[in-house]
């Protein structure tokens, strides 16, 4: 048995002992705690868009009636509920006010993931997602956003943040009636 290299327990490739990340397929070597302030370095490695991701074991029930659900990819419980208002995904490292998805304890620091990577916001329509001048860019249903351009988040939407993947699930957001 090699001990000095890790073997991916996705695609089963051989890895340095010391990575974190996959070369070969970006998936989550081993857990690690979350950073406290560390700069993201760009990871380096071209990553794979991801071809089908299968069908979604999730439970539509889960979504929030007026707000929205973000899944891992792979996970049938939302990590992030959210109502009305925007917040902010990435790592926070200090205390803010703002709404934020605080993705470093999921290896967000090692995954490429930004401080402030993207932002998602209601709109009468449904929601928009923006990137924040990410180092690693942020992906919707594998196309790369470019930074501080809005872009419209339906409900089913595949979502990526340098090498974290997530699905968003929303119901339709009710329309408001007119007064006459």
């Amino acid at each position: 048995m090699d001990i000095s290299a890790k073997f991916c327990s996705i695609c089963k490739n051989k890895n340095d002992r010391e990575a974190i990340v996959c070369v070969h397929c970006g998936a989550v070597l081993e857990t690690y705690l979350a950073d406290s302030a560390g700069t993201t370095r760009s990871t380096g490695v071209q990553t794979k868009g991801t071809e089908k991701t299968g069908e979604l074991f999730i439970d539509e029930a889960m979504a929030p009636v007026s707000g929205i659900a973000i899944y891992v990819a792979g996970t049938a419980k939302p990590v992030f509920l959210s109502s009305d208002q925007e917040f902010i995904i990435g790592r926070k490292v200090q205390a803010t006010s703002e709404v934020f998805l605080d993705l470093s304890k999921l290896g967000g620091y090692y995954l490429g993931l930004s401080r402030r990577h993207a932002m998602i916001r209601r709109t009468e329509h449904g929601y928009e997602v923006t990137d924040l001048s990410s180092s690693n860019g942020t992906w919707l249903n594998d196309e790369r956003l470019i930074p501080h351009k809005p872009y419209l988040l339906t409900s089913g939407s595949q979502l990526r943040f340098a090498r974290m993947q997530f699905f968003v699930l929303y119901r339709p957001v009710p329309e408001r009636k007119q007064r006459i």
